[in-house]
């Protein structure tokens, strides 16, 4: 089952700031999100990914995270669990390659 998505107003109380902030972040694309008629919406996964980016993370006990790690911890913290059980993958270095080496052997 997914979360419900934010209004303006309830993520708004979430981060402590006005309502009228998360419009013009969504307004602006900072925040991802989508319309009903004239009504903001902004998925929970939106609000997580923009919280793991900037580090702020609101300060409760229903989200479970302790009040002492720094923000890369947090963040590395967050990325284990969401890339758990994934395959894992190297590095592709795009770009101009060099030229080959002729080998004489």
């Amino acid at each position: 089952m997914t979360a419900k998505p934010y209004s303006p107003q309830t993520l708004a109380e979430r981060w402590g700031c006005s309502d009228e902030k998360i419009r013009l972040m969504y307004r602006s694309g900072e925040l991802a999100g989508f319309t009903l008629g004239k009504l903001i919406r902004i998925p929970a996964h939106e609000v997580e990914r923009y919280e793991c980016l900037t580090g702020d993370l609101p300060d409760t006990e229903e989200n479970g995270r302790s009040l002492g790690p720094k923000v890369d911890e947090r963040f590395e913290s967050r990325l284990v669990r969401q890339t758990e059980g994934l395959p894992k993958v190297a590095p592709v270095n795009s770009g101009q390659r060099e030229p080959a080496q002729s080998r004489i052997g």
